[in-house]
């Protein structure tokens, strides 16, 4: 097996610190934190008491502290929400810039401080904090699109934004992204309440289109109607939000699927 690693540079680190860490951060993310063992980490979201996903994170404990490995773009607005959230919780919330998250293939032949698999990407894939960072490169991020597409993981920032998407949107309910068993967290009732009544009408899916040029923002379609659209795309398939009523209905029908007029096959998730 050859050892690859993306350094994720769209990601950044903040370090969750004090006697009260653990029970403050789960008692307001979707993950469960309390049962976290040391240098292991856990997926989980901040929504909004709509139950929308304001970010993902992924949750690593160390022996003194909790890292979350949160978008470049929201760590400023997360380290401000959660010390508002925190109230009088005995929590400090620090930016590392001197960690970095990066995804690993093989064994990391790099230090780490706490790593674990991301949901789907299978067991020779790591990801990992370390302080040890490795140069980007279109080539190595080109790989990681595709390693995700493989795997149908989201990219906050690409495949959504916040408050646009519920976790079942992105599958976070099939990939243990939300502990429905922890008790409440922010917008709980909300995700409790959709798993229990409400069918979910759309779900991102792995997409295939070889024979078509596609875009981001690009409208799969089954004769007139629009099934989905494109999020991601990497040589000949990608990632996309799908209507699922509108996909078996295209199937019941025997309506060719399309993306800009091209044969395209939307891949559904195991029952």
């Amino acid at each position: 097996m050859t050892n690859s690693v993306y350094p994720l540079s769209h990601r950044a680190v903040l370090s969750a610190t004090g006697t009260e860490t653990t029970s403050f951060l789960n008692r307001v993310l979707t993950c469960n934190v309390e049962t976290l063992a040391i240098r292991d980490g856990v997926y989980g979201a901040l929504l909004t008491p709509q139950g929308k996903i304001l970010t993902d994170m992924f949750v690593f404990r160390t022996d003194d502290r909790l890292l979350i490995d949160l978008p470049e773009t929201e760590i400023e607005a997360m380290q401000k929400r959660l010390t508002m959230l925190k109230l009088r919780a005995d929590v400090l919330f620090t930016r590392r810039e001197d960690l970095h998250v990066l995804v690993c293939e093989g064994d990391p032949e790099i230090p780490v401080l706490a790593s674990m698999t991301p949901p789907n990407f299978g067991d020779d894939v790591t990801r990992v904090v370390s302080e040890t960072s490795t140069e980007s490169s279109e080539q190595a991020s080109a790989a990681y699109t595709r390693l995700r597409t493989d795997a149908v993981f989201p990219e906050f920032g690409v495949d959504y934004g916040p408050s646009e998407v519920f976790p079942a949107d992105i599958n976070m309910d099939l990939t243990n992204g939300i502990d429905f068993k922890k008790g409440c967290f922010v917008g709980q009732e909300v995700a409790s309440r959709m798993k229990r009544k409400t069918e979910v009408r759309k779900r991102l899916l792995r997409v295939s289109a070889p024979e078509a040029t596609v875009e981001s923002g690009d409208e799969i379609k089954a004769g007139i109607s629009t099934v989905g659209t494109v999020t991601s795309w990497s040589e000949g398939e990608g990632l996309a939000l799908v209507r699922l009523d509108r996909l078996a209905n295209a199937t019941e029908s025997a309506t060719p699927v399309t993306i800009n007029d091209k044969p395209a096959e939307c891949h559904l998730p195991p029952a």
